[in-house]
């Protein structure tokens, strides 16, 4: 099941809010969440449900033994075993097929290929598991004793499938308390709204346009990059869509999830875009890998190195992701070194105000076209997950009929409006009208309006989006495959 279905949205989530909300106490409401999260996952992966109550239990009871035991070498004995146990799950379903195929190929082997089927979301919930357990070791956070709690905490189906990976000690507090009002419950729903349009709206036909661009019987470089450029907004609206509807569905029952998206299209660099797109994913390789292997203190390189070659090995078992986290581990090592010259120092603007605003506009530009395209070429790597080379040369003109011809040109016009409208949308607009608007109008001239706006936004988003499902066929979301 997902966000995107209208079995999601008329049935599941209606059973829900009204189980939910008709039961005052919130040990009760905490059982209701935990049937509905095992049911939403049983949907589509029903023998796999118990593989991940499994795993909770396991954690669960490495973190009791964790906190139980005082001495070092016991406690990390623990906690090894729990990282093995987590890794080990998430190797088996995702890697063991990969390993072997690399394998037969290198050695010229015929080693059986063991035929297993991902559990949907496993790359997310393992990491939530392993970083309860790492956090109680570190007495970060302490040992949760509740294990109809820590269920919570993992299976809660608004970011079981897909993220955000959210850290254990952020809603500690909210599994055992939460308040919930009329103006929380819009805010979620709106968040929701928003989310729902830019899968259903744009995501899905960004999609079509990808297909369209590289499905053209003629290749041409124009065609290619197009597709390219599709498919990185494609990409950004489809997660960051997801994150939106996740984020809002945990603020209708009282759960505050942090930000996993913030305008990363705007960036001027590898480096900044990394701060802004999958928020929670660069969070846990940072706290969890980059600085216990000693951050910016020891061999920064070889820390930098090592934290995109395991990103871009969690993001699917394919030579292409791997070589797209090498490739972002290359472009942050260079950023690093400071060695592209256009991110040094302006003139002194009070010395030289129109030459600082020249260079200021100049290193903008060059900045963040340098980021466009370096984003658009490295979700192009990302795209071909078969085909790697002969992809990524026809981007640059190698087995493709020319730059461009009629039928580039006319895929390109027929979706010219949803281009712009995606590039305008991956902007902060709308945020920066508002606060245009908050500092105009004043707090209390400013909240009716909003409200109304809101809920006329929720009203729109949703019955666009319903008559677009109610004509499409199935899309799941991209990031379900890692």
């Amino acid at each position: 099941m997902v966000f995107s279905q209208l079995l999601f949205l008329y049935i599941f989530m209606l059973l829900l809010v009204a189980a939910y909300f008709l039961i005052p106490n919130n040990r009760w409401r905490r059982g209701v969440l935990i049937v509905f999260s095992l049911l939403f996952y049983a949907f589509g992966e029903p023998m796999y449900v118990f593989l991940m109550i499994g795993l909770v239990l396991a954690d669960y009871l490495f973190g009791l033994l964790i906190a139980h035991k005082q001495s070092v070498r016991w406690r990390k004995t623990w906690l090894i075993l729990a990282v093995i146990t987590n890794l080990g799950i998430l190797c088996l379903f995702k890697y063991v097929g990969f390993f072997t195929d690399t394998i037969n190929a290198v050695f010229g082997l015929d080693i059986p290929i063991l035929q297993l089927t991902m559990p949907i979301g496993i790359s997310f919930f393992t990491f939530q598991t392993m970083s309860y357990v790492i956090d109680v070791y570190r007495e970060d956070v302490p040992v949760q004793r509740s294990f109809p709690k820590l269920l919570l905490y993992v299976s809660f189906f608004p970011q079981l499938i897909a993220g955000p990976i959210v850290r254990y000690k952020d809603i500690e507090a909210q599994l055992e308390d939460r308040r919930v009002n009329i103006v929380e419950i819009q805010e979620g729903l709106y968040r929701f709204a928003v989310g729902l349009g830019k899968k259903v709206l744009i995501a899905d036909n960004c999609n079509t346009a990808v297909s369209l661009f590289y499905g053209l019987k003629d290749a041409t470089v124009t065609g290619q990059w197009l597709g390219a450029v599709f498919f990185t907004l494609q990409l950004y609206f489809d997660f960051s869509g997801y994150s939106d509807m996740a984020i809002g569905l945990g603020r209708i029952f009282g759960f505050r999830f942090l930000e996993n998206f913030n305008y990363p299209l705007i960036s001027g660099s590898a480096t900044e875009f990394w701060r802004r797109w999958h928020i929670s994913l660069g969070t846990f390789f940072r706290d969890y890998v980059y600085i216990p292997l000693g951050g910016n203190r020891h061999d920064q390189m070889r820390n930098i190195f090592v934290v995109w070659f395991l990103t871009g090995m969690w993001h699917g078992a394919s030579w292409n992701f791997i070589l797209w986290g090498v490739y972002y581990g290359i472009l942050l090592l260079i950023e690093k070194t400071k060695l592209l010259a256009f991110f040094g120092a302006r003139p002194d603007s009070e010395k030289h105000p129109v030459s600082a605003k020249i260079v200021g506009a100049g290193k903008w530009i060059l900045s963040h076209g340098y980021c466009i395209f370096i984003t658009v070429f490295g979700f192009a790597i990302f795209y071909f997950e078969k085909g790697l080379f002969a992809g990524i040369g026809k981007l640059f003109g190698v087995g493709v009929t020319g730059f461009t011809d009629l039928f580039t040109v006319s895929v390109l016009m027929e979706h010219i409006w949803l281009l712009t409208a995606a590039c305008v949308l991956a902007c902060p607009v709308i945020p920066y009208i508002g606060k245009k608007l908050y500092g105009l109008l004043g707090e209390e001239r400013y909240y009716v309006p909003m409200r109304l706006y809101k809920t006329a936004c929720v009203i729109l988003l949703v019955a666009a989006s319903t008559v677009q499902l109610v004509g499409n066929s199935y899309s799941p979301f991209l990031y379900f495959r890692f």
